[in-house]
């Protein structure tokens, strides 16, 4: 077995559970592990319903990438480019997950190594260590295979042509596209394209999930915070305008019947925003959760467990942005949500009501007038805005805590909503403290029972909001 698969083994379930999740074809475990077939040459998801091979003919690998390292090519029944993406507390460290992510955002389409690791924090040559050591190959080798899967993505579920795809999907040039494309799979990009009728009002994907989803839960945070003139939720639809380089985009999320599956529907300026706009949608609707995991350990706590029960699929939602999340939060400090979202609403129309959430630059150059809080809580807001102009810092939440007015309920927050913490938990949050008291807990304090529910402290937190 190669490192790539030696060295993921800690993530990996172990073999006899990736045997029958196979053989059962458990979507439970879809995106959890893919499995490669020596004889043929081909990697799967565990959901694929092709014949069944022999289990001395199967290698294991966490991660899609690591198996098109190991030089097998993704099997075209079961779409590999189609499965939930690792959760974000699946990796071994905090700086390889945030890697990651904005690989699959594509932070390496345009941009160097050395910029990505910037963006970290780190050096680049630690960033190729930590690659090599927790994956077994490089963050180019991430980045070229998640660019081939978005393409078959695109080839098969939309009619966008062949230059948007390729430039979609972080390619240079459609030459180079063709070759990658080619080289995977042995046939021209034309030949995965599926025949189908375009849909009206722009581009339409699918965002699978691993079951159970409480759609309701998710699409009730979404309207209990939404903000008007950016954001319209109804039940079974979420839109928002966003800026996409200074030009405006929108997008509509709604579930899909009779599949694990959210609706993608994009209206985008230019192909090459897709990347990072459907990475963005997939982290803001929690998809990539493991639904069974997180009940697994919920269920320990004899308060959570009829919660449990009660809203399978539990979500943790995030903001569009984690800049986003940071002004949210502090503008929802000690105010109730309906006086956070219409401060917000007031706002984005004194920035210039583009359609799209305020950017931190045009926040900070407004006057006093504009700002109906009080006057430290705007100069926090300011400060911070300051601080984000010119994008998110590495450190983002030692930066915030250093700025005046800005304690740990906020740092919580932000670290919930923005940078999708599983683990954090808002004490003293005036919700989650009514919700802990219209529980059965036996007298156990909201303080001691936290400690219980490590590492998914956050769904906890969204499970009692939603018992509320």
């Amino acid at each position: 077995m190669n490192s790539a698969a030696t060295n993921t083994d800690q993530q990996l379930p172990d073999p006899e559970t990736c045997r029958r999740a196979r053989l059962s074809r458990d979507p439970r475990f879809d995106g959890e592990f893919f499995l490669a077939v020596r004889t043929t040459g081909i990697y799967c998801r565990p959901v694929c319903p092709a014949r069944q091979p022999a289990e001395k003919n199967v290698r294991y690998f966490r991660e899609a990438s690591q198996a098109a390292a190991a030089g097998f090519r993704p099997c075209l029944r079961c779409r590999p480019e189609a499965a939930p993406g690792s959760p974000a507390w699946q990796g071994s460290s905090t700086t390889l997950n945030r890697a990651l992510a904005l690989i699959n955002a594509g932070a390496l389409n345009e941009a160097g190594l050395g910029e990505l690791a910037a963006r970290l924090g780190v050096g680049e040559r630690y960033l190729r260590k930590l690659f090599q050591r927790e994956l077994g190959i490089s963050p180019l080798a991430v980045a070229q295979n998640r660019r081939l899967l978005f393409a078959k993505q695109l080839l098969v579920e939309t009619d966008l042509d062949m230059t948007d795809i390729a430039f979609a999907a972080g390619y240079g040039s459609v030459r180079r596209f063709n070759s990658a494309v080619r080289g995977s799979f042995g046939v021209p990009p034309s030949a995965l394209r599926r025949q189908r009728v375009a849909p009206a009002g722009g581009i339409t994907l699918q965002l699978q999930y691993r079951p159970p989803y409480d759609w309701e839960g998710v699409i009730d945070f979404f309207a209990r915070h939404a903000v008007g003139g950016v954001e319209e939720v109804s039940a079974g639809a979420y839109r928002r305008r966003i800026d996409c380089d200074g030009a405006s985009g929108e997008l509509t999320v709604s579930p899909l019947p009779n599949k694990h599956a959210l609706t993608l529907n994009l209206d985008l300026p230019r192909a090459a925003n897709l990347m990072p706009v459907v990475a963005r949608v997939r982290r803001m609707f929690d998809l990539d959760a493991n639904p069974e995991v997180i009940a697994e350990t919920l269920r320990r706590s004899d308060a959570l467990a009829p919660l449990v029960s009660r809203f399978p699929g539990v979500r943790s939602p995030l903001c569009w942005s984690a800049t986003e999340a940071a002004i949210r939060a502090i503008i929802g400090q000690q105010v109730s949500i309906q006086a956070a979202r219409t401060v917000c609403a007031r706002l984005a129309v004194a920035c210039g009501n583009t359609g799209a959430f305020p950017p931190p630059a045009a926040i900070a150059a407004l006057d006093d007038t504009h700002f109906a809080m009080p006057g430290r809580r705007r100069d926090s807001l300011r400060a911070a805005c300051r601080l984000l102009a010119n994008g998110e810092p590495p450190a983002l939440l030692e930066a915030l805590g250093q700025l005046p007015g800005i304690g740990p309920w906020t740092l919580a927050m932000v670290a919930m909503r923005g940078l999708g913490d599983p683990d954090v938990f808002p004490r003293r949050d005036l919700g989650l403290v009514r919700a802990w008291e219209a529980l059965e807990t036996a007298g156990e304090s909201l303080e001691t029972a936290t400690s219980q529910w490590h590492p998914f402290r956050a769904y906890a937190a969204n499970l009692l909001w939603r018992s509320l």
